[in-house]
Protein backbone atom coordinates (compact mmCIF):
# COMPACT_ATOMS: atom_id res chain seq x y z
CA UNK A 1 0.00 0.00 0.00
CA UNK A 2 0.89 3.34 -0.23
CA UNK A 3 1.47 3.56 3.36
CA UNK A 4 3.92 1.13 3.66
CA UNK A 5 5.83 2.40 0.88
CA UNK A 6 6.37 5.86 2.32
CA UNK A 7 6.54 4.68 6.14
CA UNK A 8 9.55 2.58 4.39
CA UNK A 9 10.80 5.28 3.11
CA UNK A 10 10.91 7.30 5.89
CA UNK A 11 12.77 4.70 7.71
CA UNK A 12 14.82 4.50 4.84
CA UNK A 13 15.84 7.70 5.38
CA UNK A 14 15.10 8.97 8.64
CA UNK A 15 18.91 9.35 9.96
CA UNK A 16 20.09 10.91 6.48
CA UNK A 17 17.86 13.98 7.02
CA UNK A 18 18.54 14.02 10.85
CA UNK A 19 22.23 14.44 9.63
CA UNK A 20 21.30 16.41 7.41
CA UNK A 21 19.82 18.88 9.54
CA UNK A 22 22.57 18.85 11.85
CA UNK A 23 24.79 19.67 9.14
CA UNK A 24 22.59 23.20 7.75
CA UNK A 25 22.70 23.87 11.63
CA UNK A 26 26.33 23.80 11.45
CA UNK A 27 26.72 25.69 7.75
CA UNK A 28 24.18 28.59 9.68
CA UNK A 29 27.14 28.87 12.40
CA UNK A 30 29.95 29.26 9.72
CA UNK A 31 28.38 31.78 7.40
CA UNK A 32 29.37 34.44 10.56
CA UNK A 33 32.72 34.41 8.06
CA UNK A 34 30.35 35.47 4.81
CA UNK A 35 28.22 38.63 6.98
CA UNK A 36 31.74 39.92 8.33
CA UNK A 37 32.17 40.40 4.72
CA UNK A 38 28.85 41.46 3.72
CA UNK A 39 29.06 43.82 6.45
CA UNK A 40 31.97 44.24 8.64
CA UNK A 41 30.73 46.58 10.53
CA UNK A 42 27.58 44.97 11.77
CA UNK A 43 28.75 41.50 10.57
CA UNK A 44 30.50 40.46 13.68
CA UNK A 45 27.77 41.58 16.01
CA UNK A 46 25.16 39.12 14.45
CA UNK A 47 27.57 35.97 15.84
CA UNK A 48 24.94 34.85 18.56
CA UNK A 49 22.60 35.04 16.05
CA UNK A 50 24.13 33.00 13.86
CA UNK A 51 24.63 30.27 16.25
CA UNK A 52 21.22 30.24 17.96
CA UNK A 53 20.89 27.93 14.54
CA UNK A 54 21.98 25.53 16.86
CA UNK A 55 18.53 25.06 17.56
CA UNK A 56 17.93 23.16 14.52
CA UNK A 57 20.11 20.20 16.10
CA UNK A 58 16.51 19.74 18.42
CA UNK A 59 14.38 18.53 15.54
CA UNK A 60 16.92 16.73 14.62
CA UNK A 61 17.64 14.94 17.18
CA UNK A 62 13.09 14.74 17.70
CA UNK A 63 13.34 13.17 14.21
CA UNK A 64 15.51 9.97 15.19
CA UNK A 65 12.38 9.18 17.99
CA UNK A 66 9.60 9.72 15.31
CA UNK A 67 8.77 6.07 13.98
CA UNK A 68 5.68 7.55 11.90
CA UNK A 69 6.37 9.03 8.69
CA UNK A 70 2.84 11.31 9.23
CA UNK A 71 4.79 12.74 12.26
CA UNK A 72 8.07 13.35 11.46
CA UNK A 73 6.80 15.62 8.02
CA UNK A 74 5.67 18.36 9.55
CA UNK A 75 8.72 18.54 11.80
CA UNK A 76 11.56 18.57 8.97
CA UNK A 77 8.89 20.84 6.67
CA UNK A 78 8.48 23.73 9.44
CA UNK A 79 12.16 23.03 10.25
CA UNK A 80 13.26 24.11 6.87
CA UNK A 81 10.76 27.35 6.77
CA UNK A 82 11.53 28.59 10.34
CA UNK A 83 15.47 28.27 9.10
CA UNK A 84 14.61 29.86 6.13
CA UNK A 85 13.20 32.74 8.14
CA UNK A 86 15.87 32.60 10.63
CA UNK A 87 18.64 33.14 7.68
CA UNK A 88 16.68 36.03 6.12
CA UNK A 89 16.49 37.86 9.81
CA UNK A 90 19.67 37.88 9.61
CA UNK A 91 20.62 39.30 6.58
CA UNK A 92 18.11 41.85 6.73
CA UNK A 93 20.13 43.18 9.68
CA UNK A 94 23.49 43.92 8.00
CA UNK A 95 24.01 46.62 5.10
CA UNK A 96 23.78 45.43 1.73
CA UNK A 97 22.47 42.14 3.31
CA UNK A 98 19.27 42.19 0.85
CA UNK A 99 21.22 42.25 -2.27
CA UNK A 100 22.90 38.82 -0.78
CA UNK A 101 19.16 37.06 -0.19
CA UNK A 102 19.53 35.81 -3.75
CA UNK A 103 22.59 33.82 -3.79
CA UNK A 104 21.25 32.74 -0.04
CA UNK A 105 17.45 31.47 -0.74
CA UNK A 106 18.94 29.92 -3.69
CA UNK A 107 20.39 27.29 -1.43
CA UNK A 108 16.84 26.30 0.35
CA UNK A 109 15.08 24.47 -2.79
CA UNK A 110 18.31 22.26 -2.90
CA UNK A 111 17.83 21.84 1.22
CA UNK A 112 14.05 20.80 0.74
CA UNK A 113 15.26 18.39 -1.96
CA UNK A 114 17.90 16.56 0.35
CA UNK A 115 15.38 16.42 3.90
CA UNK A 116 12.50 15.18 1.80
CA UNK A 117 13.92 12.04 0.31
CA UNK A 118 12.22 10.19 2.70
CA UNK A 119 8.63 11.71 1.90
CA UNK A 120 6.26 11.61 -0.90
CA UNK A 121 6.99 13.83 -4.32
CA UNK A 122 4.18 15.75 -3.43
CA UNK A 123 5.59 16.89 -0.16
CA UNK A 124 9.09 17.88 -1.53
CA UNK A 125 7.36 19.42 -4.45
CA UNK A 126 5.30 21.62 -2.10
CA UNK A 127 8.22 21.69 -0.02
CA UNK A 128 10.23 23.38 -3.09
CA UNK A 129 7.27 26.18 -3.98
CA UNK A 130 7.40 26.98 -0.86
CA UNK A 131 11.27 27.88 -0.21
CA UNK A 132 11.38 29.71 -3.71
CA UNK A 133 8.20 31.68 -2.67
CA UNK A 134 8.55 33.07 0.80
CA UNK A 135 11.52 35.62 -0.22
CA UNK A 136 9.06 36.90 -2.72
CA UNK A 137 6.43 37.03 -0.30
CA UNK A 138 8.24 38.35 2.11
CA UNK A 139 9.78 40.83 -0.51
CA UNK A 140 6.04 41.93 -1.59
CA UNK A 141 5.24 42.38 2.37
CA UNK A 142 7.84 45.07 2.82
CA UNK A 143 9.00 42.87 5.41
CA UNK A 144 12.41 42.89 3.04
CA UNK A 145 12.95 46.25 1.84
CA UNK A 146 14.35 46.80 -1.52
CA UNK A 147 14.61 43.41 -1.67
CA UNK A 148 15.63 42.54 -5.56
CA UNK A 149 12.41 40.31 -6.99
CA UNK A 150 12.88 40.76 -10.47
CA UNK A 151 15.97 39.03 -10.16
CA UNK A 152 15.31 36.76 -7.49
CA UNK A 153 12.62 35.61 -10.04
CA UNK A 154 14.68 35.53 -12.91
CA UNK A 155 16.99 32.70 -10.98
CA UNK A 156 15.06 30.89 -8.55
CA UNK A 157 12.27 29.71 -11.15
CA UNK A 158 14.91 28.14 -13.52
CA UNK A 159 16.40 26.45 -10.03
CA UNK A 160 13.84 25.36 -8.76
CA UNK A 161 12.34 23.66 -11.61
CA UNK A 162 16.03 22.04 -11.46
CA UNK A 163 15.16 20.92 -7.95
CA UNK A 164 11.46 19.21 -8.98
CA UNK A 165 12.90 17.33 -11.62
CA UNK A 166 15.73 16.07 -9.67
CA UNK A 167 13.09 15.02 -6.62
CA UNK A 168 11.24 13.31 -9.33
CA UNK A 169 14.00 11.49 -10.64
CA UNK A 170 15.09 10.19 -7.13
CA UNK A 171 11.32 8.95 -6.12
CA UNK A 172 11.28 7.34 -9.11
CA UNK A 173 14.27 5.34 -9.32
CA UNK A 174 13.58 5.04 -5.06
CA UNK A 175 9.93 3.21 -6.14
CA UNK A 176 11.58 0.62 -8.90
CA UNK A 177 14.30 -0.34 -6.19
CA UNK A 178 11.35 -0.51 -3.80
CA UNK A 179 8.87 -2.52 -6.44
CA UNK A 180 12.17 -4.69 -6.57
CA UNK A 181 12.77 -5.41 -3.39
CA UNK A 182 9.48 -6.08 -2.37
CA UNK A 183 8.71 -9.02 -5.08
CA UNK A 184 12.46 -10.23 -3.91
CA UNK A 185 10.67 -10.16 -0.68
CA UNK A 186 7.69 -11.88 -1.80
CA UNK A 187 8.81 -14.53 -4.09
CA UNK A 188 11.50 -15.61 -0.94
CA UNK A 189 8.31 -16.18 0.85
CA UNK A 190 6.18 -17.45 -1.14
CA UNK A 191 5.50 -20.88 -1.96
CA UNK A 192 5.98 -20.95 -5.78
CA UNK A 193 3.28 -24.07 -6.84
CA UNK A 194 0.26 -22.14 -4.46
CA UNK A 195 0.89 -18.62 -4.07
CA UNK A 196 0.88 -19.10 -0.19
CA UNK A 197 3.32 -18.29 2.37
CA UNK A 198 6.06 -20.73 2.37
CA UNK A 199 7.27 -22.67 5.12
CA UNK A 200 10.21 -20.43 6.57
CA UNK A 201 8.06 -17.04 6.19
CA UNK A 202 5.49 -18.98 8.43
CA UNK A 203 7.31 -19.44 10.94
CA UNK A 204 8.72 -16.09 11.07
CA UNK A 205 4.89 -15.07 11.65
CA UNK A 206 4.38 -17.48 14.11
CA UNK A 207 6.99 -16.24 16.51
CA UNK A 208 5.58 -12.75 15.88
CA UNK A 209 1.84 -13.88 16.67
CA UNK A 210 2.93 -15.66 19.42
CA UNK A 211 4.94 -13.05 21.05
CA UNK A 212 2.09 -10.88 20.42
CA UNK A 213 0.00 -12.78 22.27
CA UNK A 214 2.50 -13.08 25.39
CA UNK A 215 2.33 -9.14 25.49
CA UNK A 216 -1.06 -8.44 25.08
CA UNK A 217 -3.02 -11.74 26.81
CA UNK A 218 -4.59 -12.81 23.63
CA UNK A 219 -5.56 -15.72 22.10
CA UNK A 220 -4.54 -17.31 18.71
CA UNK A 221 -5.06 -20.80 16.96
CA UNK A 222 -3.16 -22.62 14.60
CA UNK A 223 -4.98 -24.89 12.15
CA UNK A 224 -2.64 -28.03 10.16
CA UNK A 225 -4.40 -29.92 7.66
CA UNK A 226 -3.43 -32.45 4.85
CA UNK A 227 -4.83 -34.32 1.89
CA UNK A 228 -6.55 -37.41 3.07
CA UNK A 229 -4.69 -40.42 1.16
CA UNK A 230 -3.06 -38.34 -1.13
CA UNK A 231 0.38 -40.59 -1.99
CA UNK A 232 -2.99 -42.28 -4.11
CA UNK A 233 -4.08 -39.42 -5.78
CA UNK A 234 -0.35 -39.42 -7.38
CA UNK A 235 -0.33 -43.28 -7.88
CA UNK A 236 -3.04 -43.34 -9.26
CA UNK A 237 -3.51 -39.91 -11.61
CA UNK A 238 0.20 -38.89 -11.96
CA UNK A 239 2.42 -36.10 -9.98
CA UNK A 240 1.05 -33.64 -11.98
CA UNK A 241 -2.67 -34.26 -10.76
CA UNK A 242 -0.85 -34.28 -7.43
CA UNK A 243 0.21 -30.92 -7.81
CA UNK A 244 -3.23 -29.41 -8.99
CA UNK A 245 -4.51 -30.91 -5.81
CA UNK A 246 -2.50 -28.97 -3.50
CA UNK A 247 -3.06 -25.65 -5.87
CA UNK A 248 -6.76 -26.25 -4.93
CA UNK A 249 -6.21 -27.03 -1.76
CA UNK A 250 -4.57 -23.91 -1.30
CA UNK A 251 -6.88 -21.78 -3.17
CA UNK A 252 -10.08 -23.18 -0.75
CA UNK A 253 -7.96 -22.43 2.03
CA UNK A 254 -7.41 -19.06 1.12
CA UNK A 255 -10.49 -18.15 -0.05
CA UNK A 256 -12.39 -19.28 3.12
CA UNK A 257 -9.71 -17.71 6.10
CA UNK A 258 -10.52 -14.91 7.25
CA UNK A 259 -8.53 -11.63 5.98
CA UNK A 260 -6.34 -11.73 8.99
CA UNK A 261 -5.11 -15.56 8.75
CA UNK A 262 -1.66 -16.23 7.38
CA UNK A 263 -2.36 -19.50 4.79
CA UNK A 264 1.22 -21.57 4.37
CA UNK A 265 2.09 -24.63 2.56
CA UNK A 266 4.39 -26.37 4.54
CA UNK A 267 5.80 -29.32 2.81
CA UNK A 268 3.95 -31.71 0.28
CA UNK A 269 -0.09 -31.70 0.57
CA UNK A 270 1.07 -30.33 4.65
CA UNK A 271 -1.10 -26.55 5.36
CA UNK A 272 -1.30 -24.28 7.97
CA UNK A 273 -3.27 -21.98 8.64
CA UNK A 274 -2.97 -19.15 11.56
CA UNK A 275 -5.75 -17.56 12.83
CA UNK A 276 -4.50 -14.21 15.05
CA UNK A 277 -7.12 -13.63 17.92
CA UNK A 278 -9.09 -16.65 17.56
CA UNK A 279 -10.12 -19.95 19.84
CA UNK A 280 -9.92 -23.62 19.00
CA UNK A 281 -13.78 -23.55 19.87
CA UNK A 282 -15.11 -20.41 17.95
CA UNK A 283 -13.44 -18.89 14.49
CA UNK A 284 -10.97 -21.53 13.85
CA UNK A 285 -13.72 -24.29 14.58
CA UNK A 286 -15.65 -22.30 11.90
CA UNK A 287 -12.97 -21.95 9.38
CA UNK A 288 -11.67 -25.26 9.71
CA UNK A 289 -15.47 -26.70 8.75
CA UNK A 290 -15.99 -24.51 6.43
CA UNK A 291 -12.55 -25.45 4.68
CA UNK A 292 -12.96 -29.39 5.02
CA UNK A 293 -16.80 -28.58 3.77
CA UNK A 294 -15.57 -27.23 0.68
CA UNK A 295 -12.87 -29.19 -0.61
CA UNK A 296 -15.50 -32.70 0.03
CA UNK A 297 -17.12 -31.08 -3.08
CA UNK A 298 -14.58 -30.28 -4.67
CA UNK A 299 -13.89 -31.22 -8.11
CA UNK A 300 -10.69 -31.74 -10.32
CA UNK A 301 -9.47 -33.15 -13.41
CA UNK A 302 -6.68 -35.01 -14.57
CA UNK A 303 -4.05 -35.23 -16.66
CA UNK A 304 -6.37 -37.79 -18.87
CA UNK A 305 -9.42 -35.95 -18.20
CA UNK A 306 -10.94 -38.01 -15.08
CA UNK A 307 -12.68 -36.73 -12.26
CA UNK A 308 -11.06 -36.61 -8.70
CA UNK A 309 -12.07 -36.43 -5.70
CA UNK A 310 -10.04 -35.79 -2.30
CA UNK A 311 -10.60 -34.86 1.41
CA UNK A 312 -8.74 -33.12 4.01
CA UNK A 313 -8.27 -33.64 8.09
CA UNK A 314 -7.69 -30.89 10.13
CA UNK A 315 -6.38 -30.19 13.58
CA UNK A 316 -6.91 -27.73 15.72
CA UNK A 317 -4.94 -25.82 18.41
CA UNK A 318 -5.00 -22.58 20.14
CA UNK A 319 -3.15 -20.63 22.60
CA UNK A 320 -5.46 -19.73 25.83
CA UNK A 321 -4.74 -16.87 28.15
CA UNK A 322 -4.28 -18.93 30.77
CA UNK A 323 -1.07 -20.72 29.62
CA UNK A 324 0.89 -17.63 28.05
CA UNK A 325 2.45 -16.42 31.39
CA UNK A 326 4.49 -19.73 31.90
CA UNK A 327 6.36 -20.27 28.85
CA UNK A 328 8.39 -18.20 26.18
CA UNK A 329 7.60 -17.16 22.48
CA UNK A 330 9.78 -20.08 20.71
CA UNK A 331 8.46 -22.92 23.52
CA UNK A 332 4.82 -21.79 23.12
CA UNK A 333 5.28 -21.30 19.39
CA UNK A 334 6.64 -24.85 18.75
CA UNK A 335 4.08 -26.36 21.63
CA UNK A 336 1.21 -24.78 19.65
CA UNK A 337 2.25 -26.75 16.62
CA UNK A 338 2.81 -29.90 18.06
CA UNK A 339 -0.74 -29.58 19.44
CA UNK A 340 -2.27 -29.09 16.40
CA UNK A 341 -0.60 -31.64 14.40
CA UNK A 342 -1.53 -33.99 17.33
CA UNK A 343 -5.00 -33.25 16.80
CA UNK A 344 -4.62 -33.78 12.93
CA UNK A 345 -3.14 -37.67 13.68
CA UNK A 346 -6.43 -37.83 15.91
CA UNK A 347 -8.44 -36.64 12.80
CA UNK A 348 -6.72 -38.83 10.86
CA UNK A 349 -7.14 -42.10 12.95
CA UNK A 350 -11.00 -41.26 13.47
CA UNK A 351 -11.65 -41.91 10.21
CA UNK A 352 -10.12 -38.58 8.28
CA UNK A 353 -12.10 -36.32 6.68
CA UNK A 354 -12.58 -34.88 9.65
CA UNK A 355 -11.85 -31.46 12.04
CA UNK A 356 -10.56 -32.32 15.58
CA UNK A 357 -9.84 -29.73 18.28
CA UNK A 358 -6.59 -29.80 20.86
CA UNK A 359 -8.96 -28.26 23.54
CA UNK A 360 -6.86 -29.06 26.51
CA UNK A 361 -3.96 -27.22 24.95
CA UNK A 362 -2.77 -26.01 28.68
CA UNK A 363 -3.03 -29.18 30.43
CA UNK A 364 -1.51 -31.34 27.65
CA UNK A 365 1.20 -29.36 27.80
CA UNK A 366 1.85 -28.72 31.36
CA UNK A 367 5.50 -29.42 33.05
Amino acid sequence: SDSDYLQKKFNDHRMQTSAMLIFFSLLGIVTTFLDREIDPMNGPERIWARIAFMWIIVPAVALLRIDRYRLGMPVVLLTAAAAQIHELAVLRTLDDGIKQTVMAMLFYPLAIVLLTLGFSLFVSWSGIAFAAILPLTLGITGWLPEFPMHIYGAVIFPVSILMLLFSASFAWSYHRRYLLERALEEASNTDSLTGVSNRRYFEVLLRREVSRCIRTSHSCALLMLDIDHFKRVNDSFGHPTGDRAIQALAEVCSCNSRDADVVARLGGEEFAILLPEATGEGDALVVAERIRSEVQKLKILSEGGEEVRFTVSIGIADIGVDCQGRLDAATLGQRLINSADAALYKAKAAGRNRVVSQLDFAELHTD
